[in-house]
């Protein structure tokens, strides 16, 4: 697996010689499970269907946390190289949600944490 490198914010970068930075294998599926899991539904243009429902789950008014997380957990799922998602957990504290996921992926173990 191969993907290009995305710094803390979010942005592609350059290596030190200069090209696009990239990441492979497991480097590269916690880069791709981060975008999946960031992606809000709605939010691309072509297939507005694929995302989180963050509005819906999260930050609606009532809150349901069981829903959000297995809309994240369906949609690591269905990404090439995924095995499963071994383990989901979350905490809330002072209204700040807060997860960690561990994924089983064709290049070895990644944690997500979010």
């Amino acid at each position: 697996m191969k993907t290009i490198s995305l710094n803390k914010n979010n942005d592609f970068y350059l290596d030190d010689a200069g090209n696009l930075a990239l990441s492979l294998d497991t480097d590269a599926m916690s880069e791709i499970s981060k975008n999946i899991v960031l992606t809000n539904k709605g939010e691309l243009e072509f297939d507005t269907l694929s995302g989180i429902p963050y509005s819906e789950t999260i930050f609606s008014e009532n809150s349901n946390l069981d829903i959000f997380q297995s809309e994240i957990i369906q949609a690591l799922e269905k990404l090439d190289g995924v095995q499963r998602v071994s383990s989901f957990s979350y905490k809330v504290v002072d209204k700040v949600y807060s997860y960690s996921v561990m994924l089983i992926t064709d290049y070895g173990t990644v944690v997500l944490n979010g």
